[in-house]
């Protein structure tokens, strides 16, 4: 798909990036081009990995056809990611079972411009995930970070297949583990795409939630990025916690709407979304 060079179509460019490059290492060569959007299947009966992005407004009969039937279909549920600033008809996308989520901001940088004041936790230790045995405590935390269990197996699932997977296959996906007093409870992932390095998956259990963690977590991904070649950052946030991404030179360039599709039980939620609070926990995109 073509974007123009707007900064929001950065941030959705990157996301659609991911979202093919996560599914295709599962399931390659079923994510499909269609007029407007991209549509990625990774095999899994997953919202988190079978995303679908728009960069257009589309007609519903059109949805229908090339999207939800496909994941009816396959009993499946997926997220569609509208970036177009004209949006869509949520009463037509309500009548197809596509359930419109809290709304995500769009923010992006220019990394040279960034810079942050790297908060310290006692007791936590911020590192790479780069063995078997650490992706899979990384999945392991984002599929506790769910509401369902069966996302939580999918999920699970998808780590188990990345962490048997030489390095080389997935290193444009950097994982990253806080461990606070010797236990995993905090989750960040850099994607790396030909223009901007995108912040995915940050979160924090429950239990461990307004500590500072998912803030400490955040600086310590910024000072990563601030490292890198690229130009460009970008994430997609919830509207709560724009604050900590401003600050450290991140500027707000649009919204970008979520609809989550779950075939089985219509309007019911399988996930407590991507997008949300760093700091208390809840998942970015």
């Amino acid at each position: 798909m073509k974007y123009s060079l707007s900064a929001k179509n950065l941030v959705c460019r990157n996301l659609e990036n991911k979202a093919g490059y996560a599914a295709d290492l599962l399931n390659p060569k079923q994510s499909k081009e269609i007029t407007g959007l991209l549509r990625t299947d990774s095999g899994l009966l997953s919202i988190r990995f079978n995303q679908v992005v728009s960069n257009t407004v589309m007609q519903p009969r059109i949805l229908q056809r090339f999207v939800v039937d496909y994941f009816r279909e396959r009993h499946s549920p997926f997220s569609l990611w509208h970036c177009a600033n004209k949006p869509l008809d949520d009463e037509a996308l309500r009548e197809l079972q596509l359930v419109r989520q809290a709304p995500q901001i769009a923010v992006a940088a220019e990394i040279k411009q960034l810079a942050v004041e790297e908060k310290s936790v006692e007791g936590l230790e911020l590192k790479t995930a780069t063995t078997a045995d650490e992706l899979l405590a990384f999945g392991d935390l984002i599929a506790e970070m769910q509401e369902n269990t069966r996302e939580s197996a999918q999920i699970k699932k998808f780590y188990r297949h990345l962490s048997e997977l030489p390095e080389h296959k997935h290193s444009r996906l950097k994982y990253y583990l806080g461990i606070y007093q010797g236990k995993p409870v905090a989750t960040g992932c850099l994607f790396s795409s030909a223009d901007a390095l995108g912040f995915y998956d940050l979160g924090t259990l429950p239990a461990y939630r307004g500590r500072g963690i998912g803030s400490a977590m955040v600086q310590y991904l910024v000072s990563e990025v601030m490292h890198s070649h690229h130009k460009h950052a970008v994430a997609l946030v919830g509207e709560d916690q724009q604050d900590l991404w401003l600050n450290a030179g991140f500027y707000a360039v649009g919204e970008v709407a979520r609809y989550d599709f779950t075939p089985e039980r219509g309007s019911a939620h399988m996930t407590n979304g991507e997008g949300g609070d760093q700091e208390d926990g809840r998942e970015s995109a």
